[in-house]
């Protein structure tokens, strides 16, 4: 025969916490107040460095972003520069060649008559 709890009766561990009466004192509300109210407050405080963290790595992304823009429309505009000045060298070259081939036939013109 198995040996028996003597002092629960036979019962199960625990049946007799369910008889007795539970007592919560006013002790025990305020520190468990204070215990959620500190719970709280660490995890307001938790949330607001990593809102203030994903802010700041927000804001230098950004400006990541914008650097690289910045850098990009100033490689083109310095392309657009050499291009325009190309442009206007070829024209100059151009129209003195049309001004030599003009002074030339004038000059050949007037040398033949």
């Amino acid at each position: 025969m198995p040996a028996q709890n003597v002092a629960s009766g036979g019962e199960p561990p625990g049946a007799e916490m369910g008889e007795q009466e539970m007592v919560i004192t006013p002790a025990m509300l305020a520190e468990e107040e204070q215990l959620e109210a500190a719970g709280l407050e660490k995890e307001r405080q938790m949330l607001e460095k990593a809102r203030s963290a994903w802010d700041r790595e927000s804001s230098e992304m950004r400006y990541k972003r914008l650097q690289h823009l910045l850098e990009k429309s100033n490689i083109y505009s310095k392309f657009l520069l050499t291009k325009m000045e190309q442009q206007q060298l070829e024209v100059r070259v151009f129209l003195s060649t049309i001004g030599i081939l003009k002074m030339s036939c004038h000059l050949l013109g007037f040398l033949a008559t």
